[in-house]
């Protein structure tokens, strides 16, 4: 009888950098891992009942109605509720806020899922880039079923349907690169430094108002449009935005721009990452 040996691979603390090949090769392994983990952190939160679904998609709802009613009084647009261009407005919210929930859920989950996985850390050898990539994860399975609502709001709004519509799919994939690339980052700093995931909530609420969410990137005066560009999700919220409500497929400048800080964002988190999981061990 044949005895199979695994081979258990160590990372010296004192190299430089593993073998990224084979490190991916490892992770890539456990993958189904994550997904298993990610469904088991949306049980514990109570999302995979039907009453922790529906607040997940009722709290984005709420908080778009709130801002809805500041471009009323504010803004002194958005139109009655109960007219076609009111919902229209109420519809753009609805929809930039599910997607912006998915990146900022990602992120505030990735950045403490080192420290809050400390026996995980000290008592596996799996790649820990697994629990910041398993938080990314369960925030995308909580964004699939607010996608539903928006598509009654779509609907009821009378916004396109077009085949451009699919383009929603390519760009769901580039925000999930972009979010697992953050996640990365701040996964790797809150080890060093614990008070980024305090300090996270009030860097998204201000990245909200930065990125065309509840209201349109036309409106953004001409002067100001380089910001759209240095904004890391200003031009996927604009394609975003195309794709939804002028069903027209997004402006390729936006588009590279949107997928160069996506990929951009995840290389970095991804090496910063590798390097410093060899010592989180000895700082958690």
């Amino acid at each position: 009888m044949t005895n199979a040996i695994r081979k258990v691979r160590v990372y010296d603390a004192d190299s430089s950098f593993p073998d990224v090949r084979a490190y991916l090769l490892e992770t890539r392994t456990h993958l189904r891992f994550a997904y298993e983990k990610a469904k088991l952190d949306l049980r514990a939160t109570n999302r995979n009942t039907w009453l922790g679904q529906l607040w997940n998609v009722m709290n984005p709802l709420l908080l778009s109605l709130v801002y809805w009613l500041l471009v009323v009084v504010i803004l002194g647009n958005g139109g009655s509720i109960f007219a076609l261009e009111g919902i229209q407005v109420l519809t753009q919210i609805v929809g930039g806020l599910f997607l912006y929930r998915f990146v900022s859920t990602g992120l505030m989950a990735g950045s403490k899922s080192i420290v809050s996985g400390g026996a995980f850390v000290l008592n596996t050898r799996l790649p820990r880039l697994i629990l910041p990539l398993a938080a990314v994860c369960s925030a995308f399975l909580s964004f699939l079923p607010s996608m539903l609502l928006y598509a009654a709001f779509h609907l009821a709004s009378q916004n396109p349907l077009t085949v451009q519509l699919f383009w929603v799919l390519p760009i769901t994939v580039m925000v999930l690169i972009l979010t697992s690339g953050l996640a990365m980052m701040a996964a790797t700093g809150n080890v060093y430094f614990r008070d980024i995931a305090s300090f996270l909530p009030y860097v998204v609420r201000i990245w909200l108002y930065l990125t065309p969410i509840i209201y349109l990137y036309s409106e953004i005066p001409n002067a100001y449009r380089w910001l759209i560009y240095a904004n890391p999700l200003g031009a996927i919220f604009v394609t975003w935005q195309q794709v939804l409500f002028q069903g027209k497929a997004p402006d390729t400048s936006y588009l590279l721009t949107g997928l160069a800080w996506a990929i951009g964002l995840f290389l970095v988190g991804f090496f910063m990452f590798v390097q410093k999981e060899r010592d989180f061990a000895i700082r958690i």
